[in-house]
């Protein structure tokens, strides 16, 4: 320790950033107030608070035609209709590295075979881990000697061998802003322009990059623009901070200049960030990210210390950090991407199976350019948006789902319109399709309109996209592929649908980007259809049969017709132990039940109190449970559920048991109406 101790303080009598010179550069062993180490864990605690993914935006070969983007190198117009074969999702080659999170908030690199790792990052894209929440067994922490002159001290943790041992899980953090609403809201938003020990920094001004991340001086294509068109502001990036923050230590508004004493072309991305940390804690003097929902950290160069400079910059998932290098920072679309990764967002891989290509999507590869940056995410990132806010960017009543069952005749059809029409919309459509698959690989359909917020698209513009996410349903961090993109009349089959034997086709009957707003007529249809009723023939084939009366006819009907069954009731008692199962019906857009449903349109709840509680299937083919209070004339939506999901009332009629309601599968859709089976267990 006393080694430790000597190695890492370091002179910089220069820099006036950090008060009498002394910095500290320990990435691990930071003294706590009573001058022990925080992460010595001497009770033998695992040292990582959290594991913490990064990721980045790749600077990818210019050779490489699949990501330039030049004219209609990412145009996807087959000649004619195409199949895609069902198959099991695959694992996509994924980049993401992986840092641990000590308890003193500091960061220090993760060790481990390429197995290990690899395993780390199909955690990661299941939804198993989560970034910034989830922990993992690691060694002990390792001291290594690094050959820059400022003679630093790096640290590292390794994996033990074997298996990935995880713990801690989903354990929420208690200084990260981004958990709470992380989609909507206004955001403290922090650059640091970094100056390294040699004088190393980006050549331009605080008043510059004031400009091009928040548009101070009048820019009209920057990050905080971005957010706020894609959102319809309901995002927004801000530099107007609250009054713990002392403005008058920034050189540009939403700018703050530091000085480091290490050197960039001899220092590690670890050290980097923890100095720059560091400088950042000493002049506003508080822990960060304090006040900030992300702190943006840009620096002259990447220089190759332990690492491939094949980056333009990288953030860490789920978190408030993110870094830039050279000019790469001027670039809005590079900005939101590192931002989206802050918020939670994975890549979107193309029709090549490769990370970064689908163009479709901000969260491809596309744009790195300074004026150009009007372009939001896929289909699969949108209903990621929507659904974890519950209801943000984009309510989820514009969000239609297709359950398509396993044994075929089942149907959607409707219109999409694109995310840049979502406030232009007065017919209601929906601006995403998803397919349920029922593994959580899921299918997403979107109309990849190319106008507004979204009008640099790069590729599929104006054309029905097709996408699969990799797994939790859409809902988390999982890298997404585009697995198709269609024009007006052309159809994609996919074979073997849900391993049902049975094919699933999309066909686009139309598009029409002269309305306002555009939209494209989508038709999906699962299995054989049933046959329509044929065309009577022109004359009849013989005379027509005479009608005899029956003299004595009966004094009254031999049965009563079949009655519209209006509800269904499930009396819970209060005692447990009772059990409900069976089938509710959907209406369809209209509000009108299938003339063939002998289900109930919906199951009253009684409570005994006067509230009204009952369950039903609307028509988005949504099960909801829904109340109303006693003495009230409004009733509210109290919870949505799909297919193999739950829903818990505690307490039910203050029994202190729990209702629970279980969906055990929803077929039909809103043009189709079907029905779904439940069961209502109590106590």
């Amino acid at each position: 320790k006393n080694v430790v101790d000597e190695r890492r303080q370091l002179k910089s009598n220069d820099d006036d950033d950090l008060g009498d010179g002394n910095v500290d550069l320990s990435l691990s062993f930071t003294p706590d107030d009573n001058g022990d180490t925080a992460s010595n864990n001497p009770d033998g605690s695992n040292p990582c608070k959290s594991i913490i993914a990064v990721d980045g935006w790749r600077l990818l070969s210019q050779n490489d035609t699949s990501t330039s983007y030049n004219g209609d190198n990412f145009d996807y117009y087959p000649d004619t209709d195409t199949i895609i074969p069902y198959e099991p999702i695959e694992e996509v080659a994924t980049d993401e590295e992986f840092i641990c999170e000590l308890s003193n908030g500091n960061t220090i690199p993760v060790q481990g075979t390429n197995e290990q790792l690899v395993e780390l990052r199909q955690l990661l894209n299941n939804g198993t881990l989560i970034s910034s929440e989830s922990s993992v067994e690691v060694d002990s922490v390792e001291g290594i000697s690094a050959e820059g002159t400022n003679s630093s001290l790096d640290e590292m943790v390794t994996l033990p061998p074997g298996g990935i041992k995880l713990i801690n899980n989903r354990r929420r953090l208690a200084n990260n802003n981004n958990n709470n609403n992380r989609f909507e809201g206004t955001k403290q938003t922090l650059v640091v322009r970094v100056t390294d020990l040699d004088g190393r920094s980006v050549s331009e001004s605080p008043d510059y990059l004031s400009d091009k991340f928040f548009g101070t001086n009048g820019d009209k294509m920057t990050m905080a623009s971005g957010f706020d068109a894609c959102s319809f502001g309901k995002l927004q990036m801000t530099n107007d901070y609250d009054d713990t923050v002392n403005t008058r230590l920034l050189s540009a508004p939403g700018v703050l200049e530091v000085r480091i004493p290490v050197r960039l072309t001899s220092s590690t991305q670890a050290t980097i960030v923890a100095s720059a940390q560091q400088a950042v804690r000493s002049k506003l003097n508080m822990n960060l990210p304090g006040p900030f929902d992300h702190v943006i950290f840009v620096v002259e160069k990447c220089y190759e210390v332990g690492t491939q400079c094949n980056f333009a910059a990288y953030a860490y998932v789920n978190h408030w950090l993110s870094l830039f290098v050279g000019d790469n920072y001027k670039y809005p679309a590079v900005a939101m991407h590192e931002l989206g990764h802050n918020l939670g967002i994975a890549h979107s891989g193309g029709l090549d199976g490769k990370t970064y290509t689908d163009h479709t999507c901000l969260m491809g590869n596309p744009l790195f350019e300074d004026d150009v940056g009007a372009m939001c995410f896929n289909a699969v990132k949108n209903f990621q948006i929507a659904k974890s806010g519950g209801g943000s960017w984009y309510d989820t009543n514009h969000i239609d789902f297709f359950n398509t069952g396993t044994t075929g005749g089942t149907s959607w059809h409707g219109s999409l319109i694109g995310v840049s029409d979502y406030d232009n919309n007065p017919n209601d459509d929906a601006i995403l399709l998803k397919l349920e698959s029922g593994d959580g690989s899921d299918w997403f359909i979107g109309f990849n309109r190319a106008s507004g917020a979204n009008s640099d698209s790069q590729q599929a513009t104006d054309q029905v996209t097709i996408y699969r996410v990799g797994a939790g349903d859409g809902m988390g961090y999982s890298t997404s592929s585009l697995k198709g993109a269609l024009r007006e009349g052309r159809s994609v089959t996919v074979n073997d649908w849900r391993k049902s034997g049975l094919a699933l086709t999309i066909k686009v009957n139309e598009i029409n980007t002269k309305s306002s707003p555009a939209y494209a007529d989508v038709k999906v249809l699962f299995g054989p259809q049933a046959d329509p009723t044929p065309m009577p023939s022109r004359t009849p084939t013989q005379h027509p049969t005479q009608l005899r009366l029956d003299p004595t006819p009966t004094r009254r009907p031999t049965q009563h017709p079949t009655q519209l069954q209006l509800a269904g009731v499930f009396d819970s008692g209060t005692k447990g132990g009772t059990k409900w199962s069976g089938s509710v019906a959907g209406l369809d857009k209209n509000g009108n039940p299938s003339s063939s449903n002998k289900n109930p349109l919906k199951i009253d709840l009684p409570t005994g109190d006067g509230d009204t509680w009952w369950i039903e299937l609307n028509e988005k083919g949504q099960v909801t449970l829904n109340k109303m209070s006693n003495g009230k004339n409004k009733s509210e939506v109290k919870g949505k559920l799909k297919a193999g999901k739950d829903e818990t009332i505690s307490n039910w009629r203050n029994s202190g048991y729990d209702l629970v309601i279980s969906v055990k599968e929803i077929v039909g859709d809103k043009n189709n109406p079907g029905y779904a089976d439940l069961e209502i267990t109590f106590g």
